[in-house]
């Protein structure tokens, strides 16, 4: 095979040769910058740098975790458990039945259960269901509905801010297809058209199960499966007054959420309430009801809101003003939200708020291991090298990095 002429050279030249003045037209110039000589820092880590390398992390970790500690056994909260409430509790206004010991996580000074022995949560909580007549807030339907009503008492004052959560279990909002089961401009208002949302991302929940040709709204088995379970405030017994909470959109859920969410413009003939929704709107949307307004609708933005793990919380009603005192108090709970079908449970979480948020021990315990760590290499390290006979150390002077090049030692 004939050889090749190299690119660019000259005409006759070949690969592997090339002409006298190409090496010094090619060649870079003599320059500290051209020539990768210029000074940089190079980190020689002896002992005593180690050793204030670890003592520096374990302080910091240590420190930190120690306040992380400190933060979360300073929440005061309660958890309850009501799963079973509509087949356990008694039913009728004059029966209660104490809540099993096991449904009931509380979280307050020992002090305060000594002083307050008649207001120990796991001894003095009880339950019982009611039926009555129910209106829902965002349909306007009034109807009999089954009413979880929890008594339990609060042995200790909680700070403001108050926060009043529901917590599931094994609910998985993190599935692919769940994700993906809704329409962003359906919810931000616009009509979208029955060609646009059959078959879409909402299947099989885009249209009216019934055969009617009807428009789910808002489609998707996202919106399906919203949790409805309702709250009432938590009543105080000794002062009978309600604790007032806020569930207003921008108080329990992010401000800028409203701007994902918009007034339909669909006329209420052509749409029909997702397949859930049938306790609040029996007969769909008719004259007599009003239409979900997504904007406003606390509840539902932060259902949207998808949690990463089937153990979540969401925030349903809020006080950033007002402790909540020590006392007895009632919550009434329209149990709506059946979550035994899919081996599940649901509780209500009364809390107050640090700077990092809720009850959480376990960032505080990583700190303080990773300090712990860091401690004891530190002190390993200190033992090693000034009194467990260190070897000696070589003069950091005589690296490559310390020597003067040779174009430096040249142009000298």
């Amino acid at each position: 095979m004939a050889p090749r002429r190299r690119r660019g050279g000259p005409e006759g030249s070949q690969d592997g040769n090339s002409s006298e003045t190409d090496a010094p037209k090619n060649r870079p110039p003599n320059t500290a910058f051209r020539q990768q000589r210029m000074r940089a820092w190079q980190c020689v880590l002896t002992p005593k740098l180690i050793v204030s390398i670890f003592t520096v992390l374990a302080a910091i970790y240590l420190g930190f975790g120690a306040y992380l500690t400190y933060l979360a056994f300073t929440v005061r909260d309660i958890s309850i458990d009501y799963t079973d409430c509509l087949s356990v509790a008694p039913r009728g206004n004059g029966t209660k039945a104490p809540i099993p010991a096991d449904n009931i996580k509380s979280h307050f000074p020992s002090k305060a259960l000594e002083d307050r022995p008649s207001l120990d949560p796991k001894k003095m909580s009880t339950w019982h269901v009611e039926e009555r007549n129910v209106t829902f807030e965002w349909s306007g339907i009034t109807a009999p509905r089954n009413i979880c009503v929890i008594s339990f008492p609060i042995p200790d004052e909680l700070p403001a801010p108050v926060s009043f959560y529901y917590h599931l279990n094994n609910f998985y909002q993190n599935h692919r297809r769940y994700v993906n089961s809704f329409n962003a401009k359906q919810l931000l208002g616009d009509a979208v058209s029955k060609d646009v949302i059959d078959g879409s991302t909402c299947k099989p929940l885009d249209l009216d199960p019934r055969n009617t040709g009807k428009i789910i709204y808002p489609c998707g088995v996202v919106a399906n499966s919203m949790f409805n379970d309702t709250f009432s405030n938590p009543y105080n017994e000794q002062n009978s007054s309600d604790y007032v909470m806020s569930n207003k959109a921008g108080d329990i859920s992010w401000e800028g959420l409203k701007d994902l969410y918009g007034e339909t413009k669909y006329n209420r003939n052509d749409i029909v309430p997702p397949p859930n929704w049938e306790a609040a709107w029996p007969n769909g949307y008719t004259n007599d009801t009003k239409l979900p307004d997504l904007k406003n609708w606390a509840d539902f933005q932060n259902w949207m809101m998808l949690a990463a793990s089937p153990d979540f919380y969401k925030l349903v009603r809020k006080n950033e003003h007002e402790p909540m005192k020590a006392g007895n108090y009632r919550i009434e709970i329209v149990d709506n939200f059946n979550t035994t079908v899919y081996n599940g449970k649901k509780s209500i979480v009364l809390t107050t708020i640090t700077a990092m948020g809720a009850r959480n021990i376990w960032p505080g315990i990583i700190f303080l291991i990773v300090g712990g760590i860091c401690l004891i290499l530190d002190i390993y390290f200190v033992l090693s090298f000034f009194i467990w006979k260190p070897r000696k150390l070589g003069d950091p002077s005589y690296l490559s990095w310390n020597q003067p090049s040779a174009g430096q030692t040249g142009s000298t």
